[in-house]
């Protein structure tokens, strides 16, 4: 049976994508692995690709076709999403679908093109556009009118956007070049420097997700692997939440410091409302233990995490690309 409509949220480390009458459907790492011929042929996609990441010979690369929010790589983006649609189904299924893209704020021309082109690459149809944090409102279910505007920190993987927002549109956005990614990079550093021991971007990942805490005193653990800094051998550490608590705080203090300032900029009246809900979270960022309690310290106001907070964004794309009348308000007009 044909696919109709469906949205995506082509982020630059999970693309999630959602079919109108499916649900989410498919929430992958956004890798490829490549072999390093003249061929260049695609020899794993998704969370396949990523497990590869570190281990490969020197006749394969790991490719990201999306870094901090832009396609990069236009070639190895089609090839993946091509891939990535073939699993909803035959080929026919998506040829032709009405098709959401969710983007940062501020999105350029540029950056719309290249979509586009992937878009037809891989067969798909009429395309549509959308700023992602009206779409992670609209997945949180957040009741949304021209003149009730919420605030919206979307952290995704490469990027995050921070704005307040309505069905009328962003009212004061900014999208900021890195995502909660970067806390992944902030542990492998701040280990190797600390603690001796040299880890790679999945292990610190994994501790992000196992240990990672904004609670200082969690006594959480672990051990890792990776290799002694000193000598080059292999080597293990155990490695406790508090053990990361700076690296990982590093990353949600900058964006606090962001929020801030946006929040003392924006207008009387849209500073009550958003005074009176609260900030919502979404985003991978969105899922670490003691963030909600952390932020609210910082902020003081009201913090909402989404119940999904990994696929907010795609299912708000969902809800759009069903509702042509909803599509029409808040599709950018590019």
């Amino acid at each position: 049976m044909a696919i109709e409509k469906l949205a995506i949220d082509f982020d630059s480390v999970y693309t999630n994508i959602y079919v109108v009458g499916s649900g989410l459907v498919l929430s992958e790492h956004t890798v490829v692995a490549i072999s390093q011929d003249e061929k260049s042929q695609v020899k794993a996609i998704g969370d396949e690709a990523r497990k590869l990441m570190g281990k490969t010979a020197k006749n394969t690369k790991i490719v990201f076709p999306v870094f901090e929010g832009e396609i990069v790589n236009d070639k190895v983006a089609s090839e993946l999403l091509k891939a990535f649609l073939s699993k909803l189904g035959s080929k026919s299924n998506v040829s032709g679908s009405k098709v959401l893209f969710s983007v940062p704020c501020g999105v350029t021309a540029d950056i719309i093109e290249k979509y586009k082109k992937i878009a037809k690459n891989c067969g798909l149809g009429k395309i549509y556009f959308a700023e992602s944090p009206i779409l992670s409102a609209l997945g949180q279910r957040i009741p949304l009118n021209d003149s009730s505007p919420c605030f919206v920190v979307d952290m995704a993987g490469g990027t995050t956007n921070i704005a307040a927002v309505s069905l009328d549109g962003v009212i004061a956005g900014v999208s900021v070049n890195f995502g909660a990614n970067k806390i992944c990079t902030d542990i492998i550093d701040y280990l190797s420097y600390n603690y001796g021991i040299q880890i790679g971007l999945p292990t610190a990942e994994r501790l992000k997700n196992e240990i990672g805490s904004l609670d200082e005193f969690d006594k959480l653990s672990t051990v890792v692997n990776g290799r002694d800094v000193k000598t080059g051998a292999p080597c293990s550490r155990c490695i406790k939440a508090s053990d990361i608590y700076e690296p990982v705080k590093k990353y949600f203090d900058k964006i606090s410091e962001l929020v801030l300032s946006m929040l003392k900029k924006l207008p009387p009246e849209v500073s009550a409302e958003i005074r009176h809900a609260g900030v919502y979270l979404s985003g991978v960022g969105a899922n670490l233990y003691g963030l909600k309690s952390y932020y609210e310290k910082i902020l003081n106001i009201q913090v909402n995490v989404a119940e999904n907070p990994e696929s907010s964004v795609a299912i708000g794309g969902g809800t759009a690309i069903a509702d042509k009348d909803l599509l029409k308000k808040i599709a950018l007009s590019i």
